[in-house]
């Protein structure tokens, strides 16, 4: 059980380790291998779409294949886009269908091109029986001229939201209400490791707030009705030795390092229930009360 773990009925899950584990509001379990990437088997909260047994894959096929019948080159990493659809779409390749017959219930997905629709994905993926993890890019985070990493010292507020934005207009809404395939949205994939660094925790944690707080204010702005996607962030496996919530949690001494992972997951709790004491931001809706 996470540290600390989030309880059921919350808009935000516990941030997932998909390094080596899965972690949700109950309990771990171990992380196989299959097929394009990470299976990943965990138990989803009574959330949104209620209590289950998470199985997914990690899908990321990076094509590029020259010849015959046809050409198929996909020349960034949104798989979710109508330009991938002869890798994933019932009447060609059928990746959706395989991942079902494999016993899936989710995939979960990296690149998200805003520029995109990703409406006919979700809608292959509902048709299918299969619900939909989906990644911000890492774009509005370190890529980006105006990015937050480097530009407006990890306040990810505006940059984040922007993005949302035009996520929400391009295929995440369904007449002003959720897609019905889409389960889960990673705020930041792995933000211990590029906001700057794990050895920085006000830095990522900061970051990670103001970006939910951006994704909501999106939200409001587009009017969302219905049951909501939850919000997560997931984590790497590395150790957070300057992570303090888990070791006063744990009682750990200064010399004693915290599990891998674990650190910073707590500590983003803390920072998400106290924002203000502990890395200076102020949000518009307070995360903690997400977490409630």
């Amino acid at each position: 059980e996470a540290p600390g773990g989030v309880g059921g009925g919350v808009r935000a899950t516990a941030p997932l380790l998909m390094a080596a584990w899965a972690l949700a509001p109950c309990r771990a379990c171990p992380r196989g291998l299959l097929l394009w990437g990470a299976f990943l088997g965990f138990h989803a909260g009574s959330g949104t779409h209620g209590s289950e047994i998470v199985k997914g894959i990690s899908y990321g096929p990076v094509p590029c294949i020259q010849g015959p019948p046809t050409p198929l080159c996909v020349h960034q990493d949104d798989f979710m886009a109508d330009d991938a659809k002869p890798l994933w779409g019932a009447r060609f390749r059928g990746d959706l269908q395989v991942m079902k017959a494999l016993g899936a219930n989710h995939v979960r997905l990296y690149g998200n091109n805003p520029a995109n629709s990703h409406a006919n994905f979700l809608n292959e993926a509902a048709a299918t029986g299969l619900k939909v993890i989906i990644g911000m890019s890492d774009y509005p985070y370190t890529q980006a001229a105006d990015n937050c990493g480097f530009t407006t010292g990890f306040d990810c507020y505006s940059q984040v939201k922007a993005q949302y934005l035009e996520n929400l207009k391009k295929g995440l809404l369904v007449d002003g209400r959720y897609n019905p395939a889409l389960a889960e949205v990673i705020v930041i994939n792995e933000p211990d490791l590029k906001l700057p660094g794990i050895d920085q925790p006000k830095g990522w944690t900061k970051g990670i707030i103001s970006a939910i707080d951006g994704m909501l204010d999106a939200e409001k702005e587009m009017g969302v009705t219905g049951p909501l996607v939850n919000f997560t962030a997931t984590f790497s496996f590395g150790v957070c030795g300057l992570c303090e919530a888990i070791k006063n949690q744990l009682g750990l001494t200064a010399g004693e390092a915290p599990p891998p992972g674990l650190g910073q997951m707590v500590e983003l709790r803390a920072a998400m229930l106290e924002p203000g004491r502990m890395v200076g931001y102020t949000p518009k809706k307070q995360p903690g009360e997400i977490l409630r």
